[in-house]
Formats: C-alpha cells, sequence, structure tokens
C-alpha cells in the first residue's frame, strides 16, 4: 500500500509582494478590507515582511522526510501554497492508497476539524478520489512534545519569575470549547507540576477584532492581576503553538511583552518545538497513535 503523511498548517506570505495574494485567500477570494491590509502589512513590516514559519515548516517536513521510511511526507497550507486542494491533486496522481492527516496544531478544538480536515474531505469527494484516511486532531498525548515544553520552560525560568501558559484564543464560548479549554488547563498543569512550579497561570491570546465570546481570561486580565513589585519577570510558554510565527512573535512577544514591561517586569518566553528534533519524534509519535487507532 502506498502511504502519505499529509502535515497542514495556516500558512503565511512569504514576500510583500505575496500579502495581497494571501489576503485574498484568508477573505475567500474577495478583495481584503483595508485594515486588514495595514494591520497585516504593519505587522510583517517588522519581520522584513517574512514570517520564520515559511522556513521552519520546510526544514519540518524534510526533517520527517528523512525520519519516516515507510511515508511519503508533504506539507499543505489553508491559506497559502501548495494548498489543501493542489496537495490532494498530487496525491491522486501519484496513486496513494492510505493518507495520514496531521494539522499542526497542539491542541484539539472545532477549529482543526472545520479548517484543515474537513475541506480535505470536501477535496476527496469534488476528486472522486477514495483512499484510506487517518486523522490525529491535537498533539498532547505525544509525550516527547511535553518533554519539549518541560526542558524549553527550564531554560528560561527562574525563582521569582511568573509563568503564563498560553494558547490562541477562540470566537466561542466555554461550552462550544470545552475540551479545548479543558485539554488546554490540564496541559498547563501537568507541565508546571513537572517542573514544580506553583506560580502559574494559562489564560488565551490574539483575540480578533470581532465578536465578544473569545474565550478567557486573556494573557492581559492575567497581566493586570499580577500586583507591582511581586515579580521579576513574566514567563510566556505558548503551549498553544508549534511554530515561530507572528501570532507568537507579533501578538505574544512584542505586543504583550511591551505591557509586560511597562508595568516593570522583565519579559520572556519558552522557545517553540519549530524543527527541533523533540518535535521531530513528537510527529513519528502521532504518527504511531494514527496506526493503533
Amino acid at each position: 500500500m502506498k502511504n502519505a503523511l499529509l502535515m497542514m498548517a495556516y500558512g503565511s506570505p512569504e514576500r510583500k509582494e505575496d500579502i495581497m495574494d494571501y489576503l485574498r485567500d484568508v477573505y475567500g477570494g474577495r478583495e481584503p478590507p483595508k485594515f486588514a491590509i495595514e494591520e497585516t502589512e504593519n505587522k510583517y513590516s517588522r519581520f522584513g515582511f517574512k514570517s520564520p514559519s515559511s522556513e521552519i515548516l520546510r526544514k519540518l517536513t524534510n526533517q520527517v522526510k528523512d525520519s519516516i521510511e515507510d511515508l511519503d511526507v508533504y506539507m499543505a497550507f489553508k491559506h497559502w501554497k501548495p494548498s489543501i486542494e493542489e496537495l490532494v491533486i498530487k496525491l491522486r496522481e501519484t496513486g496513494y492508497e492510505r493518507i495520514e492527516l496531521l494539522p499542526l496544531f497542539p491542541i484539539k478544538n472545532t477549529s482543526i476539524q472545520g479548517s484543515y480536515i474537513d475541506p480535505f474531505n470536501r477535496v476527496l469527494k469534488k476528486l472522486d478520489y477514495d483512499p484510506e484516511v487517518q486523522s490525529i486532531s491535537g498533539m498532547t498525548d505525544a509525550p516527547s512534545l511535553t518533554k519539549f515544553w518541560v526542558d524549553s520552560v527550564k531554560r528560561v525560568y527562574n525563582p521569582g519569575d511568573f509563568l503564563i501558559f498560553s494558547a490562541h484564543s477562540l470566537p466561542h464560548s466555554i461550552d462550544q470549547e470545552s475540551e479545548y479549554y479543558n485539554i488546554f488547563k490540564t496541559w498547563s498543569n501537568q507541565i508546571a507540576r513537572k517542573l514544580g512550579i506553583k506560580e502559574f497561570e494559562f489564560a488565551f491570546q490574539s483575540r480578533g477584532s470581532y465578536g465578544d465570546t473569545w474565550l478567557e481570561p486573556s494573557v492581559y486580565k492575567v497581566l493586570e492581576n499580577i500586583e507591582n513589585g511581586m515579580y521579576n519577570n513574566v514567563v510566556t510558554v505558548p503551549i498553544g503553538f508549534i511554530y515561530d510565527h507572528l501570532e507568537v512573535l507579533y501578538d505574544l512577544d512584542f505586543l504583550f511583552g511591551n505591557k509586560v514591561l511597562e508595568k516593570g517586569m522583565g519579559y520572556k518566553r519558552a522557545e517553540l518545538p519549530n524543527n527541533s528534533m523533540l518535535m521531530i519524534e513528537t510527529i513519528k509519535e502521532c504518527v504511531e497513535m494514527m496506526k493503533d487507532e
């Protein structure tokens, strides 16, 4: 049986000239509103108009290819190239009979299903392509990912610091996202317990500008409740993310980090998995979990 592993990520433009095409895709082919163009250009201008995520994911794909012998490995993007549809066409032409799907998001939530797995299934139906399909939604059961975060926090945390675990907020109620909320809370507690750290909180970041039901507490609300002078530094641990991109580098490090500095404390962040060896091991563990299902 010819097998493929299809990893999936959000995607990002790689040059200033790509931003409009990227935003048109985000807005479903429509012309993006002026505020979205200005906001995106402002964010990307701080990083030379290129997110580091593209290169990280290219390296990750190649490293996983070298590490797994019985699977051909591909990467597809929700809002960049190659798209999910482009990759499925390639997989059909190559004749893959089994496809394993791995969206690169650590915590299971409804958006993974709606944004990655459902579109993949719609393309299969459109192309009348019927391979055997297995998927993993969320990666928190992989021991290597927890180990990574424990090691990463150890490198930046010191007694006298305050720890905040963060994940992307979602425009849904707690009832709609109870599984996401509970996994995030449980995983934060597990990592803190392994580190022996009792002074910590878990909070949500990167809230959008629309809707009023975003998951709480926000990282800003947690910061408000920290008394001045109580801690030396705030250390963020973005366990809701896998690799460096602007929702960490801009939303967390720049916007939130500056708020921490304004409050008179230092700001530090734990390193993300990116294409580290423990990230490679995490993906291999997820592949094994799919085989066991």
